[in-house]
């Protein structure tokens, strides 16, 4: 027997494995709690989720969660930390002893939170670190490939730049000279003191003040690879490239014994800080020695080229320059970069792509958006309402005109442009986040279900960012609204009172009507088709609203849902008639028995009249040699009526007993069979006379979903 944990207590415990996994010797247990001394010299006790501890460091970590994702307000609990660091770094120094000087790390991991700025502002103020599911999921991923190793990597990207007493003092011969005009040193360095200094760059971990990010994330494959190389005696003759961010103290030898002007010899102190060696490529090559249980394999020497206080964006045209002949770099990261290595480009088309690429990866970093972990992302597992991509969402932005348009080889206002490039992302950002946030709102389990709910996907965002554009066009144009003159705000609340129609109908639409409206959208054609469903909900209740194109597209539907249905109505007829052959044969076999037909035919269908009219049209078929099997010319009735024999109705009750509207205490829930075989006459037999009404529709709409949702459930394919 099993029972799921609560929300709050997975949240601890991941987080606890987290840090076991890091290789932390020193680890809470359950209920731990920490003794303090308040100023008035009384005794109290603070409880910590998790806490963390080695020879330098402690982690101290508040865990924070929701059932499902929404705000909260998390003032009280900053406050009540931020009182107690003081006393409880006190407390830890007094228990391991005074000459114990650790880095403290203070901690909130949140879960399906949606922090507010002021919190953010708050936490940043008190030197609170917030980890989210952003960096959760990184740090999971990449401790579980690199083990006790990766713990460098969490503790430079929340130690930057401090000191590590370890590793002071220590020095190695080098080579001075330049390389591109770019200062470089040449040394060997063990992978025990490389590790402790080093950080990757990596594209998973999507932090704001790390960009451009470049690195692709480890490969589990390459480093046991590399890890059999090394322990087979294999070495690195190829240098290993990184960059030191600080200027770093360099002693020549004497000049007696450096006389060529270009290159200098001597000693080269390395850094002693966290995050203070960034790997630009061979991150596997180091990170090969991680699982390595020898620590004498963490002496070996590494040959190291290591340029000096060189600029992130030279960081990432290095490394494509050296990666673009080698494995394929994915066109998430290609186009990740464009915001950093385009960014204020002369050519107009770079810089629109280097603005919607930072604004999105903005929008996904923002732990106060609706955005936040919506994206997948390249080298880390993804979870289910994962379903957005960022090369699709910066098409949906450079396509929509919201932060400008080339025209004429020059780059012209978007509705959301503003003075600066910074300033259009900031802005733009309040607006998305806010029009987005009201979607999300009305119905957020639909949102969070990604690609099952047909509104957070890629089709979806793209057709809402055209619409946000229309939106404020149709403001602009046809109300008088010069919103390049109103702030965010302002914006949101013209926009917002518009699309009220849009954001009523996500409210209380039915799963049904979402599916038939918005699924299967595939490719630009999808796109137009999901943005032409999202406008007429607004022009049913505001007939000015639609720009020409669409309103063209509108008339030209109507003859198009006509033929749509036409075709679902053939394709529903088909594949219930395949479904229940396939179960038939499934059940009774396909043996032939002593009357020559097949056990499924004469088990199966216990109706002789409807097996002696199938035979007839077949008889006559062969005669206009028509070589379709006998069941092809079973009608959709005979089909209901062998579903609902008793000896069949077990197989079948899952897909086809489906009530409509109304139907209560009935066995069989098969009435919708007859109502579809009386709709398949229009297209059997088409006439002016002849036609479908508003219920059709609705009819149609309803039992698809119900119908394919079943099937799917049963036999686990989904639609053709």
């Amino acid at each position: 027997m099993k029972r799921r944990k609560t929300h709050d207590r997975l949240l601890e415990d991941q987080v606890w494995c987290l840090f076991y996994r890091m290789g932390y010797p020193d680890l809470n247990g359950t209920r731990f709690r920490v003794k303090y001394l308040r100023q008035d010299g009384t005794t109290c006790e603070k409880q910590i989720d998790v806490f963390a501890k080695d020879d330098e460091t402690v982690v101290v970590v508040e865990c924070k969660s929701r059932e499902t994702r929404g705000r909260r307000t998390l003032q009280k609990d900053l406050h009540e930390t931020e009182s107690l660091q003081k006393p409880i770094s006190t407390a830890i120094k007094q228990h391991y002893g005074q000459q114990f000087k650790p880095k403290i790390i203070w901690a909130y991991v949140s879960n399906n939170i949606i922090w507010s700025e002021p919190d953010l502002e708050r936490a940043a103020a008190t030197n609170i670190r917030v980890i989210t599911e952003n960096e959760m999921q990184y740090f999971d991923a990449f401790i579980k490939h690199m083990g006790p190793a990766g713990r460098y990597q969490f503790l430079a990207e929340f130690l930057e730049n401090q000191d590590i007493p370890a590793l002071s003092n220590i020095k190695v011969p080098a080579i001075r000279g330049k390389l591109g005009g770019l200062p470089f040193y040449s040394f060997v360095i063990t992978p025990r003191h490389l590790l402790k200094i080093a950080f990757v760059n990596h594209q998973a971990l999507n932090h704001p003040d790390g960009r451009p990010a470049y690195q692709r994330m480890i490969s589990p494959a390459r480093i046991r690879e590399i890890e059999g190389f090394i322990k087979d005696g294999g070495y690195f003759p190829t240098n290993i490239l990184i960059n030191f961010t600080k200027k770093c103290r360099f002693e020549p030898i004497s000049n007696k014994e450096n006389s060529d002007p270009h290159i200098k010899f001597g000693w080269l102190h390395l850094p002693n800080k966290y995050k203070s060696a960034w790997i630009i490529d061979g991150q596997h090559r180091l990170y090969g020695y991680s699982h390595l249980v020898d620590e004498n394999w963490l002496d070996q020497n590494l040959a190291i080229i290591a340029f000096e206080e060189m600029d992130t964006k030279d960081e990432a045209d290095l490394f494509v320059t050296i990666n673009q002949k080698q494995k394929s770099v994915q066109r998430s990261v290609i186009v990740s970069l464009q915001s950093d290595l385009k960014w204020g480009s002369s050519d107009p088309k770079e810089r629109l792509t280097a603005l919607a690429s930072a604004l999105v990866k903005t929008l996904s970093s923002d732990p106060t958006s609706p955005f936040f972990q919506r994206f997948s992302i390249q080298g880390v597992s993804t979870k289910e309402n994962q379903s957005l991509t960022l090369p699709e969402f910066v098409n949906g932005l450079t396509r929509s005109g919201l932060l400008g348009r080339v025209i004429h080889k020059h780059l012209a206002l978007g509705a959301l442009s503003d003075a600066t490039d910074d300033k259009t992302i900031s802005r733009a950002r309040r607006v998305i986040n806010g029009y987005f946030s009201h979607i999300r709102n009305v119905h957020p389990p639909r949102w969070e279900d990604g690609r099952q709910g047909y509104v957070c996907t890629n089709p979806g965002m793209r057709a809402q960012l055209l619409l946000l554009s229309d939106l404020l066009d149709y403001l602009t144009y046809k109300n008088g609204v010069d919103v390049h003159t109103l702030d965010e705000d302002t914006i949101l609340k013209h926009v917002i009172k518009v699309a009220e129609p849009l954001l009523e109908y996500f409210k209380i639409a039915d799963d049904a009507d979402i599916y038939e409206k918005f699924s299967r959208r595939f490719g630009e054609g999808g796109v137009v088709a999901y943005f032409d469903h999202l406008c007429s909900t607004i022009h049913e209740k505001n007939p000015h609203f639609g720009s020409d194109e669409f309103l063209a597209r509108l008339a030209k539907r109507k003859d198009q849902r006509i033929t749509q249905t036409h075709q679902d109505i053939i394709q529903l007829t088909q594949d219930i008639s395949d479904y229940v052959v396939k179960v038939l044969k499934g059940v009774y076999g396909t043996e032939e028995e002593e009357s020559g037909e097949k056990a499924w035919w004469e088990q199966g269908i216990e109706s002789q009249k409807a097996k002696q009219t199938a035979y007839t049209r077949f008889q006559e078929g062969r005669k206009d040699n028509k070589k379709l099997p006998k069941e092809a010319y079973l009608d959709l009735l005979d089909y209901r009526d062998i579903v609902r024999q008793r000896n069949n109705w077990p197989n079948f009750q899952s897909v086809f007993n489906i009530p409509q509207v109304g139907e209560k205490g009935k066995t069989y829930y098969l009435d919708w069979m007859e109502t579809l075989n009386k709709l398949r006459r229009v297209p059997a037999h088409p006439s002016g006379s002849r036609g479908y009404d508003e219920s059709d529709y609705e009819f149609m709409k309803f039992i698809k979903y119900e119908f394919y949702k079943k099937y799917r459930e049963a036999t686990g394919v989904g639609e053709d």
